[in-house]
């Protein structure tokens, strides 16, 4: 579910940059996922290079959303056990890796001004956005910016390796993972049969 999500927002973002452009239908999407840790990388900076970078830089889990009965009653009355889902928010770094810094910049606030239009993503607003999804999914994304402190700021592109480049990052909350295969199937309990012991004094 990461990478549909992903895909569902690199989808809408391509779209709005071609609208506000006036971009010709076929015109490459200035946008792609990729790890911009690898942007100096010969073997796959071409890929990279004078794009917007959207690159998956960590995952957190939703504690508040830990505590979810592992039983739940089938219409029939049954009762299925599976794990309950994890929900995950995704930290969403998008970066400009332009030649020329001045487009770099451009593409930055137009991913900027997409994000503050649109929230909230789901399957219903984001018509043709992900192919490769059951339309009967539950995906629904929440979008925010993040401003990071000059020394988040060092950290992230320290540990990413490379050089800073202009950027914007976001949370997108929350995604649902879950093996949906079953743990144990039971029926309800429907009597209780209540014997009395003797007791020995």
């Amino acid at each position: 579910m990461i990478l549909e999500a992903t895909s569902l927002l690199l989808v809408q973002v391509n779209q709005y940059i071609h609208q506000v452009d006036g971009n010709p239908v076929g015109t490459a999407d200035p946008v792609i996922i990729g790890n911009i840790s690898q942007v100096e990388n010969s073997s796959v900076a071409a890929e990279l290079e004078n794009k917007m970078v959207l690159t998956l830089v960590n995952f957190s889990e939703e504690a508040a959303l830990k505590n979810v009965a592992a039983a739940s009653r089938s219409p029939s009355g049954s009762i299925s056990y599976q794990n309950p889902p994890v929900y995950l928010n995704l930290y969403l770094l998008f970066s400009a890796t332009y030649n020329n810094y001045a487009t770099a910049l451009r593409r930055l606030a137009q991913v900027i001004t997409f994000f503050q239009s649109k929230k909230t993503f789901t399957l219903s607003n984001s018509p043709g956005a992900v192919t490769n999804i059951s339309p009967t999914t539950d995906l629904t994304l929440h979008v925010d910016l993040l401003t990071l402190n000059y020394e988040e700021v060092n950290n992230l592109w320290g540990s990413l390796g490379g050089k800073q480049l202009p950027f914007s990052m976001y949370r997108g909350r929350l995604i649902e993972i879950q093996d949906r295969r079953l743990l144990d199937i039971g029926g309800r309990i429907e009597q209780v049969d209540v014997q009395a012991q003797g007791v020995v004094s």
